[in-house]
């Protein structure tokens, strides 16, 4: 009986494969809070991936994205990234610098020119699979791929000021200005990509990065990539 469970499990896993080879995704997407490390979660959910054998399909290892973003989307615009890493710096082109650049560089590209980009390239990397994306507005860009799994990490604001005041040396309140500064011009950016109001029902999960350990929020993670049939 043992043996002819195997057997059935394995081949209920190859058919899967095939059925899955040349479809968009699977990609994972993690948003979080400032201050909650959502670094560190997706790295060890893609070792926890490849360590439990959810061995990838189209030949691809599961892999974090991330700052890479930038360097694919400047490449593509023939561009430094140091020239639209703005972007990720919730900041904005004038239209003055928007006018002067068109008039004094042969290489300007505009600022919808350059999200457009950024788009793309994210939605590219989530169609091709196999990915954790951190962040880069990864959910929103993303949320039309079936095979994929959208979380969000929050944490009470309490609890992310003495994360940030260790992580960078700076007094409660400092640090409490310094988050809420970079939620605002997170929640800006998400809003702008999105085209509307994004809120809590964007994501397919919402995890409180206090109230969890990262060995047990990978484990929550995978359960539901099975559940919903992600991987």
């Amino acid at each position: 009986m043992n043996i002819l469970q195997k057997y059935l499990e394995e081949r209920h896993r190859d058919q899967k494969q095939d059925k899955d080879f040349g479809q968009p995704g699977p990609v994972i997407t993690i948003s979080r809070e400032f201050g909650c490390s959502g670094k560190f979660l997706a790295d060890k959910l893609v070792e926890r991936l490849s360590e439990e054998g959810f061995v990838p399909d189209k030949g691809n290892s599961w892999k974090v994205i991330s700052k890479e973003i930038l360097e694919h989307s400047a490449r593509e615009l023939e561009l430094h990234p140091s020239q639209i890493e703005y972007v990720f710096k919730y900041e904005k082109k004038s239209a003055i610098d928007e006018i002067l650049g068109a008039l004094s560089s042969k290489y300007y590209k505009s600022d919808r020119k350059i999200k457009n980009t950024i788009k793309k390239v994210i939605h590219n990397i989530g169609v091709e699979g196999n990915s954790v994306i951190l962040g880069r507005c990864g959910s929103i860009i993303t949320r039309d791929i079936p095979r994929s799994l959208h979380i969000r990490l929050v944490a009470p604001l309490e609890w992310r000021t003495e994360i940030i005041a260790k992580r960078f040396n700076l007094d409660p309140k400092k640090a409490r200005e310094y988050i809420l500064d970079i939620d605002k011009k997170r929640a800006q950016l998400r809003n702008e990509i999105a085209g509307e109001t994004v809120d809590e029902t964007h994501y397919n999960m919402i995890l409180n990065a206090r109230d969890f350990t990262f060995d047990e929020m990978v484990q929550v993670i995978i359960h539901a990539l099975q559940v919903k049939k992600v991987i």
